[in-house]
């Protein structure tokens, strides 16, 4: 049997950028659902670049066309957004009314407390059922209108408990689970709480943008041409907004840029593609909850603003990686105890990038810091910041 190895390098991921890194593992996630023999590894040089080895033949239009289809999704049926829109209104319509049942319920100034519950149940009671009804058909008309199952959650990954585990029962049935085990965790026992969210979720409504809204948006994106721009060619950044918010130079504080943020002429730019393979390596990390909330693999149970990752320069398959992403050293903030088994397991870099929040209210933002480099072996590339 032939052990010859096609081998195909994605020059324009740098490892010591989370966007990067992330980019370069959903590539081998979205790919290696065909290829079983696909493997990831990192090459040192002015920075960590990612290469694809297989014992398929790997070429860049192949491989282009491949990653597009599949991360397009699935076609939804012709009516479904029409559908999908009218659920949204009686929605809207009903959290409106719910919003103004509360106040003149406010209003009545009741103090007795017999005399307020029966007022809520006249009042408030009747638009709570109402609006659970239409967030119920709501969500029933997004999961038909949606191209990947986990988006069927809503705006962003805070359904309840109830709602995230019949998603987890449907989706079961078609192997596609691991999505949903990234976007968060049960940390209630009452069904009608809602789940603690995933903390790469970066993006909670600020421009009226939401995380799971933002992937959806970008599967539309997918095509040859913008995937040939995040994995191939240098990063301009000429796609507008539809960002996952993961790469640290879209933290666009005025202190960090030579002219006004806000400016019309100024606009927050990305790389499309780049933010949807990210957004499906989280695949390769699952949330469980704990005593203490939530922890995910690459998150620190010390510091939870706190994201680390590895790097190798062996070629890995997809099983290796995940098994390597999930080892307890990167959910530490102290890894120099960790130092001689990381090497071991042919670890030869180590990055890591806090998680902040900029601004207030409306205006919040999440950004990513630069990474900084924790542990190094034996030669750190040449771009990055130094070892702490």
């Amino acid at each position: 049997m032939s052990t010859t190895q096609s081998q195909l390098d994605l020059p324009a991921l740098d490892g010591a950028n989370p966007l990067g890194f992330l980019a370069a593992l959903g590539t081998i996630v979205v790919l290696g659902e065909a290829d079983r023999s696909l493997r990831l590894g990192w090459k040192p040089g002015a920075y960590w670049m990612p290469f694809l080895q297989s014992s398929q033949t790997l070429d860049q239009t192949s491989l282009l066309d491949a990653l597009a289809e599949k991360l397009r999704g699935r076609n939804p049926p012709a009516d479904a957004t029409s559908r999908l829109c009218q659920a949204e209104k009686r929605r809207d319509q009903a959290k409106k009314e719910l919003k103004q049942a509360k106040e003149k319920f406010k209003q009545l100034g009741l103090k007795k407390k017999d005399d307020r519950e029966r007022a809520w149940q006249q009042i408030v009671a009747p638009v709570e059922n109402r609006l659970a009804a239409a967030r119920t058909d709501w969500l029933a008309a997004l999961k038909d209108a949606v191209p990947s199952p986990e988006l069927a959650l809503g705006q962003r990954p805070d359904c309840t408990i109830e709602e995230f585990r019949n998603h987890a029962v449907a989706m079961r049935a078609d192997r596609t689970a691991a999505a949903l085990a990234a976007l968060g965790a049960e940390a209630s026992e009452k069904p009608e709480s809602r789940i603690i969210p995933t903390p790469f979720c970066f993006i909670t409504g600020s421009g009226h943008q939401w995380f799971l809204d933002t992937a959806r948006e970008l599967m539309s994106k997918a095509t040859t041409d913008k995937l040939r721009q995040a994995l191939f060619d240098p990063w301009t950044y000429a796609d507008e907004k539809l960002s996952m918010r993961w790469d640290p130079i879209e933290d666009r504080r005025y202190a960090l840029m030579d002219r006004d943020p806000t400016a019309s002429d100024n606009k927050s730019t990305t790389v499309w593609m780049a933010n949807l393979l990210a957004y499906r390596a989280l695949a390769l990390f699952p949330c469980a909850p704990t005593g203490r909330g939530l922890e995910q693999a690459g998150w620190s149970g010390d510091e939870p603003d706190l994201f680390t990752w590895p790097i190798w320069q062996e070629a890995l398959s997809l099983h290796t990686i995940r098994s390597l992403l999930w080892y307890p050293a990167f959910g530490q903030s102290d890894l120099g105890p960790w130092r001689q088994e990381l090497r071991a397991r042919g670890v030869v870099a180590v990055y890591r990038s806090r998680r902040i929040e900029v601004g207030s209210g409306t205006m919040q933002k999440i950004n990513f810091t630069p990474a900084v480099m924790l542990l190094s072996f034996p030669t750190p590339p040449g771009r990055g910041a130094p070892p702490l």
